[in-house]
């Protein structure tokens, strides 16, 4: 099942604001006297990712080597193959290089993992003097000889990525490799990407300008292969959860849940989904996210300002035991709870996202004070609802690490929460991050907080150039959390082991094994670039 990507509306709505706006000010196919969006660059018609792309690696017309791939803007043998006397060879299958470069198998012999053998066992194809598992082989990916390209991963002999990252602010989709966390090239996709979601090899992404859910192959992300109505009207589609055979949809703008079904292929190479039907959760109530336990939907409801927020401060409970009949339950509200106000102030729950676990129903609270700029004005905190009583208890996940708590999702026996934090924003300067304090991610285990990790930039604060990092939404790949950040573009990867948060691509730890991924970079046209969602593809 695809975990819940939600949006707040109301806290965050200049910055979206300007990104929408921003998004739309290029286009993606550059005209004469035109220019492409961020982090593209024409070559002769066309916008590429000189960053990324094999054709045009560091330079237009500069082309990458058979069996390599581009990596920030060179050339380099792609993930799984090793250079082996100027070549890039594949050692676990290259009857010359078996298991290490020069280590040449015998006549009549064929190389399996890295040995040299009489024959292929059983599970592998036999191409050319070489045995592979064509269902994870990236040089026969599915077939003999079918390579796999940049770094794509080849998945029961589909090619695709990992993990795929949308970029608001410009409007492209990036995949990542997870384990390797090598990026692939942007690709122009959609108008207004708000939320993503995964399912059978393809990256589902809500598009708020074109009202519409969109689908790409997970390998062919700058390529709409199937386009879906969100109902028509323009709003905030902030949520998809994939159910097999179902797909639902939360707006808040619009207050709906709408159920898709897969019906098979019926618009290209898409999955085929029609909308069977669309509820109304109640005007003002502004759902944020979804999570099913059982045959229950669980939707957070922020609320609205235009109605001091009495329809919202609650989660929704609605009956999908009929999936195209679904039936609002009740309501649970969350003003009880002891939020901790600081100094005895004014804070409201605002729930912002929402996981299903075996022990219950667990919901972020952000706990702001609307009436003063949307201000953290508690600790981050976590509701806990019990499905079978509805009764809710609260988790502190503590004001020195975590303010403004966002994206929750379960990893193993455990919850990660990402604290979106406070942060001051410079409006001369495209309305970018000034000050952070206390964003990151909150390790809950046995609800209680257990670890935490703070984002850093890697740059001080106020210098020139520096583009602090605010975090968003996060997915989870291979045991590690790829996290989105919304102000400067950027993708931190951080293991998660039990009880521990190990940064394994960031700013904060000299262990890491390199800086956070430059997956939406900014450009001096545009200071803010919104990496608004992440989705794992395996």
């Amino acid at each position: 099942m695809t975990r819940p990507r939600p949006l707040s509306p109301e806290p965050f709505l200049p910055t979206l604001l300007l990104t929408a706006v921003a998004a739309l000010l290029l286009t993606g196919c550059p005209e004469e006297g035109a220019v492409c969006t961020s982090g593209l660059s024409v070559c002769g018609d066309a916008c590429v990712d000189l960053s990324g792309d094999v054709a045009n690696c560091g330079a237009c017309g500069n082309t990458c080597g058979d069996g390599q791939t581009c990596q920030a803007g060179v050339c380099d043998c792609r993930p799984g193959t090793e250079a082996c006397g100027g070549a890039c060879v594949a050692t676990a299958s290259d009857v010359a290089n078996c298991g290490a470069c020069g280590n040449a198998c015998a006549a009549g012999l064929v190389c399996e993992s890295g040995v040299c053998r009489e024959g292929c066992s059983e599970g592998s194809l036999r191409c050319g003097d070489s045995c592979v598992d064509v269902r994870a082989d990236v040089l026969n990916c599915g077939a003999c000889g079918n390579v796999c390209p940049d770094v794509q991963t080849c998945h029961e002999g589909r090619c695709g990525y990992d993990v795929v990252a949308a970029c608001y602010t410009h409007g492209q989709l990036v995949g990542i490799q997870a384990g390797t966390d090598q990026l692939g090239p942007r690709r122009q996709f959609g108008s207004g990407v708000q939320t993503l979601a995964s399912w059978d090899g393809h990256v589902l992404a809500a598009d708020a300008t074109a009202s519409k859910l969109l689908q790409a192959a997970g390998g062919a992300l700058g390529t709409v292969v199937e386009e879906d109505s969100l109902g028509g009207v323009a709003g905030s589609p902030n949520d998809i959860l994939v159910d097999p055979p179902y797909v639902y949809v939360v707006d808040s703008v619009n207050n709906t849940l709408q159920v898709l079904k897969r019906e098979g292929p019926s618009q290209g190479a898409g999955l085929g989904l029609r909308t069977v039907t669309q509820v109304n959760l109640g005007a003002n109530t502004s759902p944020q996210a979804l999570a099913k336990w059982g045959t229950t939907l669980y939707v957070p409801l922020f609320g609205t300002g235009g109605s001091m927020f009495q329809f919202g401060n609650a989660v929704a409970r609605v009956d999908i035991s009929n999936p195209e009949q679904p039936r609002k339950v009740d309501t649970i509200s969350l003003t009880g709870l002891d939020l901790k106000p600081f100094d005895g102030g004014t804070v409201l729950p605002l729930p912002y996202s929402v996981a299903a676990t075996e022990s219950g129903v667990y919901v972020s609270l952000t706990n702001l004070n609307p009436y003063n700029g949307y201000k953290p004005n508690g600790p981050g905190m976590l509701a806990k609802i019990d499905p079978a009583s509805g009764s809710v208890s609260a988790i502190d996940l503590g004001a020195a690490d975590c303010l403004n708590a966002g994206y929750v999702e379960a990893v193993g026996d455990q919850l990660v929460v990402a604290c979106l934090g406070e942060a001051e924003y410079d409006e001369a300067n495209g309305h970018s991050a000034s000050a952070v304090r206390a964003s990151g991610l909150v390790l809950v285990k046995n609800d209680a907080p257990v670890a935490a990790y703070a984002l850093k930039a890697g740059c001080e604060p106020g210098t020139p150039g520096c583009n602090l990092s605010v975090a968003s939404r996060f997915a989870v790949a291979e045991g590690a959390v790829y996290l989105a950040d919304t102000n400067a573009g950027r993708v931190f990867v951080v293991a998660v082991e039990d009880g521990r948060l190990v940064e394994r691509r960031g700013f904060s730890s000299p262990q890491a094994l390199g800086p956070a991924l430059e997956a939406c970079p900014t450009d001096p046209r545009r200071p803010v670039s919104n990496a608004i969602d992440v989705t794992a593809l395996h």
